[in-house]
C-alpha cells in the first residue's frame, strides 16, 4: 500500500469520543481518515513505521505543505476504525498491529497503530487507544 494522496472514508466501529487537536508539521498534507502521529517536536504528520507516538485518526484533512511548523492544527481521535492490512489473519486478533503506512497496518513493525479487534474482508479493525 500507500500513503493517502486524498480523504478516504475510514469505517468506524466504536468511537471512544477522545479527540485532540495538535499543531501539523512544517510541509505537511495529512488527509481525512488517516492514521496520523506526532513527530519528535510533537507536530502531526501522516503515520509512519518511523513515527515516534501514535496520536489518532484524522478528522478533517489539513494541508500545510506551504507553511511552517504549528501554523496550522489537526483534530484527530481515537476509536475503532477499519484500515487496509497487510499479512494479518483472525490468529491476530486482540494482538498489537502496526504501522505500514498511513491506512495499512500489519502484523510487525516499530510504531504500534492499536490492537487488532477484529478482521474482515474489507480490512483490519484496529482499536486505537
Amino acid at each position: 500500500m500507500a500513503n493517502l494522496t486524498e480523504d478516504r472514508v475510514t469505517d468506524e466501529l466504536a468511537s471512544q469520543a477522545m479527540f485532540n487537536s495538535d499543531p501539523i508539521a512544517a510541509a505537511t498534507q495529512v488527509y481525512k481518515g488517516a492514521m496520523a502521529g506526532l513527530d519528535a517536536a510533537g507536530n502531526i504528520v501522516p503515520a509512519a513505521p518511523a513515527t515516534p507516538v501514535m496520536r489518532g485518526v484524522v478528522t478533517e484533512g489539513v494541508d500545510n505543505s506551504g507553511g511552517i511548523a504549528g501554523a496550522l492544527n489537526v483534530s484527530t481521535k481515537k476509536g475503532v476504525f477499519r484500515f487496509n492490512q497487510t499479512g494479518l489473519d483472525r490468529t491476530n486478533i486482540g494482538e498489537d498491529v502496526f504501522v505500514v503506512d498511513d491506512n495499512t497496518v500489519g502484523a510487525a513493525g516499530t510504531l504500534v497503530a492499536g490492537r487488532l479487534e477484529q478482521i474482515d474482508a474489507a480490512g483490519a479493525w484496529v482499536k486505537i487507544a
